[in-house]
């Protein structure tokens, strides 16, 4: 069977398993999701080919972006109106981003082993913007249950701490030794770590759940673009300055649109 074949029924199964779950009760939801994302895993390893035929960390890689922006995009999409034109074109999104999915996993997976192909960089930005509005999703979410600031700090830290791990991912399978010679942990832990900070300084600002969120996401650009340049060995000065600035102007931007009123 083609791969794009395989690509389009997954991501088909995909959408309908996002549609059933939409379509649930809110007091099944939980149940759902769970469901869902298990079923959206085994969507992507039926349809990348790699059920049995990759290690742990790869398979677990691979689903990772698609796995988040279902739990992410779900809750997200329960808290709109429901009714069935909504169902119907969020699950028809959700397939569509699916499907853009495979296309990035599957460019990365023929990276990895020193074969970097052409379209690697074209993949490796769409999978950037995606994760980012998976963050977004996934941010937005877990402020809209306003739970007590130590969980915000603790839950924001394990989605950080699941991002940047698939961006130490992403970004490594290009390097001749896809990775093996950096410090994983290094560069996962310690960026979640200030995002966490960040989110739990978030918890005390005057701001709604949507600014909250991006200014999350903000943050998170920040720190993996400069993550990206350290482990490609091209953060040069230039580059520093270029992010520092980036960086204060969302400061200065936090600051200034907040109402203290």
């Amino acid at each position: 069977m083609p791969k794009r074949v395989k690509y389009l029924i997954s991501s088909v199964v995909a959408s309908i398993g996002f549609y059933f779950f939409i379509s649930l009760p809110y007091s099944s939801h939980y149940y759902g999701l769970l469901v869902g994302a298990v079923l959206t895993a085994f969507c992507f390893w039926f349809g990348l080919g790699i059920i049995f035929n990759e290690s742990l960390y790869i398979r677990l890689m691979s689903v990772v972006l698609p796995v988040g922006f279902f739990v992410g995009f779900g809750l997200f999409s329960a808290l709109l109106p429901s009714n069935f034109l909504t169902v119907l074109l969020t699950s028809l999104f959700f397939g569509i981003v699916c499907y853009v999915v495979f296309l990035v996993e599957n460019v990365f997976l023929v990276s990895i082993g020193y074969r970097t192909p052409p379209l690697y960089r074209a993949a490796y930005t769409v999978g950037l913007v995606l994760l980012l509005l998976t963050t977004f999703f996934l941010f937005d979410s877990l402020f809209s249950f306003k739970v007590i600031y130590w969980l915000n700090a603790i839950f924001v830290f394990i989605i950080s701490l699941v991002v940047f791990m698939y961006l130490f991912y992403s970004v490594t399978i290009e390097l001749p030794d896809d990775g093996k010679e950096k410090s994983f942990w290094t560069y996962v832990l310690a960026p979640a770590f200030l995002i966490s900070q960040f989110g739990l300084a978030m918890s005390f600002w005057p701001v709604g759940i949507f600014k909250g969120s991006i200014y999350l996401v903000a943050a998170v650009y920040v720190m993996s673009g400069l993550i990206q340049l350290d482990l490609r060995d091209r953060l040069f000065k230039r580059s520093s300055v270029v992010f520092s600035w980036i960086a204060v102007a969302i400061i200065l931007g936090i600051i200034m649109t907040t109402s203290w009123r």
